[in-house]
């Protein structure tokens, strides 16, 4: 049994009566087939159907019997459910005389009911045509039968109902109409068919509450017509009653005020550069040597290039004292061929602490991204919000690997002759604020110039050529520039080579000028991009347009031009207060940082980092730990003054396995990690002792 509409490719020919017009018609017009109140009768047909198919035949047959209930014996929209009833109450128990009985009833609603293909079976169409003899009725005379539809009032849809004597498989039944008087082609609509009854409508705005001429033709899956109602020539009217009271004509009004131009809300995405003068020092670039270009390298660059590389992206020793403590095994693992005492005797936090002059000069913020909301405050004025978020920096800027062990980076980027490094960038660079633009000429204009000022706060970076290459292996020296040992003034071996000034032509210094020379050769000699950090705080002025192109899209762009505030620095006398006697050693498990309760006003914490604990600055609640040396070193000054007090903090914590210890015991033994072990080992071989509180590894 069919319920859907099929729309068939082919043309549908009124056998002799349609011209090659009209059959063209049929194909590239379109119709809407409607529902009505037999909706009810064919989903509770698919319902029982499905039931069937599962088997669940008594409920199928309750729910059919419950669709029947209150319709009328004749009604050939019962028909389809009356023939599955009888097939169900045949399959369910296979008494041929209930069977006969139901079919009975369903002819009798439907003289022409058909079993579909898919319940359709030799024993099933033998009782269903004893049922016909057994009724008492005839087949009706004509193949399609109709009563014309009428719409009383404006605005009725027109629905058209034939019954026919059958719509074949593959078959189809059309309606054709137009408006009465229309000279034009008739439109075809496919009909919905259920059952032997096909459906249709004409929708009120379809036939404009006028007259329809139509007929109506039933075609087989051979697309040959089978019967009519109607036809081209002589065509059926379904009429419409439609009286429409002739409208007085209204005065004309008057012109409204013109509407503003400007929308009450702004939501703005710019994308933008920026230019300005970068000055002070470059964001992750400490301070470089160039022992091969006549710099003084001493001692103090050795020691605070092995402390730079240790430390990775934590915070340095504050002092001698700290180095001494702090770096020992360090030292003794990497630091040959100097002791630790030499090199604490040498260190100086600040200087070590210090990054890189860049060149006062012009420089560009290549692109960034700028949200904005904001809203109408007058005819005139918006005020909104902003975001300046920087996508590209532009900078480029390789080192070693800080998030590698020791071992691996001193193995991976420290000792080899061709480093590769990573790109190390810097952090995240916001800024946001408050924006008044004030709007000039018209309001009814959609182009419109506007003037206005900012004011906000937040960073933004500038992009800054260094005029040297990247440091690759970790030990603030150039690569290009890489040398064993300073050849300008006294000679010093250059941090990691372990070059003998006192034997220069020993196989250790040979060894050590080769494999800086092999560094250099293989460096990469383009020039290292770093960033400067600006802001803290921004005023500036606005100049620009907006184009309102549509009501709910616009253009504009914008030229800012404005100064940056640095950020504020911590007074020196806040750290002074809080300063506290050393305590004892920390007894906690490896790894953790133990203090007295005297060292509780000291405004540092104790954190594990990626080699081994480190001593962070305590921040604010806005702030976050842990920052890169773009975020942490922008100003030498200030990282000087946390060195400082971090000097007179009693801070202490044990060995992490893993790791080397950042901070041991001020005295007594020295605690010994893992990265003294080739030291340790090389002692052991001489037959000299281990140093206190570590034995030989086994």
């Amino acid at each position: 049994m069919r319920t859907q509409t099929l729309v068939r490719p082919c043309r549908l020919r009124p056998a002799g009566l349609l011209s090659a017009a009209l059959s063209l018609a049929v194909i590239l017009s379109s119709g809407t087939a409607f529902a009505d109140s037999r909706d009810d009768l064919k989903a509770a047909y698919n319902k029982a159907l499905g039931q069937y198919n599962n088997l669940e035949l008594d409920q199928a047959l309750a729910a059919l019997d419950q669709a029947l209930a209150g319709t009328t014996a004749d009604d050939p929209a019962t028909a389809p459910l009356r023939m599955l009833r009888a097939a169900i109450i045949f399959s369910n128990s296979g008494n041929k005389n209930e069977t006969t009985a139901a079919f009975v009833d369903a002819v009798k609603a439907d003289y022409n009911v058909t079993i579909p293909t898919e319940l359709r079976s030799p024993d099933l169409q033998k009782l269903l045509d004893k049922a016909r003899k057994d009724s008492g009725a005839s087949a009706p005379s004509e193949y399609v039968r109709h009563t014309s539809p009428s719409a009383d009032g404006c605005g009725q849809d027109l629905k058209f109902e034939v019954l026919t004597s059958g719509i074949p498989d593959g078959g189809q039944a059309g309606l054709y109409w137009r408006n009465v008087g229309d000279s034009g082609e008739f439109k075809s609509v496919t009909m919905d068919a259920f059952g032997n009854i096909a459906t249709a409508q004409v929708l009120a705005s379809e036939h404009g509450d006028k007259p329809v001429e139509y007929f109506v033709y039933v075609y087989d899956g051979a697309n040959k017509a089978l019967g009519n109602k109607g036809a081209q020539d002589n065509p059926l009217v379904a009429d419409v009653k439609c009286v429409k009271e002739v409208p007085k004509e209204k005065e004309p009004e008057k012109p409204p005020p013109p509407k503003h131009s400007l929308p009450k809300i702004f939501i703005n995405i710019g994308l933008g550069t920026g230019v300005g003068v970068a000055r002070g020092v470059a964001d992750q670039s400490y301070s470089q040597y160039t022992p091969a270009g006549n710099f003084n390298y001493g001692l103090k660059e050795f020691a605070c290039a092995l402390a730079r590389w240790s430390s990775g992206t934590g915070d340095l020793p504050g002092d001698p004292v700290q180095y001494q403590t702090q770096m020992g095994p360090t030292v003794m693992a990497y630091g040959t061929p100097y002791s630790v005492e030499q090199l604490a005797g040498a260190y100086n936090a600040g200087e070590c602490a210090a990054h890189h002059k860049v060149s006062t000069g012009m420089a560009s913020a290549p692109f960034h991204i700028a949200p904005e909301i904001g809203g109408r405050i007058g005819k005139k004025l918006v005020l909104s919000g902003f975001l300046r978020i920087q996508a590209v920096t532009g900078s480029k800027v390789y080192r070693d690997d800080p998030k590698a062990s020791l071992p691996d980076s001193y193995m991976n980027d420290v000792t080899n002759p061709n480093p590769e490094g990573i790109r190390s960038k810097p952090g995240v660079t916001i800024a946001g604020g408050l924006k008044i633009k004030y709007f000039l000429g018209s309001d009814e204009k959609k182009f419109r110039l506007f003037v206005g000022g900012f004011l906000g706060g937040g960073f933004t970076r500038l992009r800054v050529p260094m005029g040297f290459a990247n440091d690759r292996n970790g030990n603030s020296v150039p690569d290009d520039k890489e040398t064993a040992f300073e050849n300008g003034g006294q000679c010093t071996a250059v941090w990691p080579y372990k070059y003998d000034c006192g034997d220069p032509g020993s196989m250790g210094s040979l060894g050590a000028g080769q494999q800086a020379a092999q560094v250099s050769a293989n460096s990469d000699k383009t020039q290292r991009i770093d960033t400067v950090r600006i802001g803290g705080g921004m005023l500036g002025g606005v100049f620009g347009f907006h184009w309102q192109a549509a009501k709910h899209f616009g253009l504009f762009g914008e030229l800012q031009v404005g100064v940056w505030f640095p950020e504020p620095r911590a007074s020196s006398s806040t750290s002074t207060s809080a300063r506290s006697s050393p305590s004892k050693e920390g007894t906690g498990p490896p790894g953790q940082g133990a203090r007295d309760m005297s060292a509780r006003a000291c405004p540092f914490v104790v954190s594990a980092g990626r080699r081994g604990p480190r001593r962070t600055p305590r921040r604010g609640a806005g702030e976050r730990f842990g920052r890169s040396d773009a975020d942490r070193g922008g100003d030498a000054g200030e990282r000087n003054a946390s060195a400082d007090e971090a000097s007179t903090c009693g801070w202490h914590v044990t060995t992490d396995p893993r790791r080397e210890p950042r901070l041991a015991r001020v005295s007594g033994a020295r605690d010994v990690g893992p990265r003294a072990d080739t030291t340790v080992r090389r002692r052991a071989a001489a037959g000299r002792p281990a140093p206190a509180g570590r034995s030989p590894p086994g």
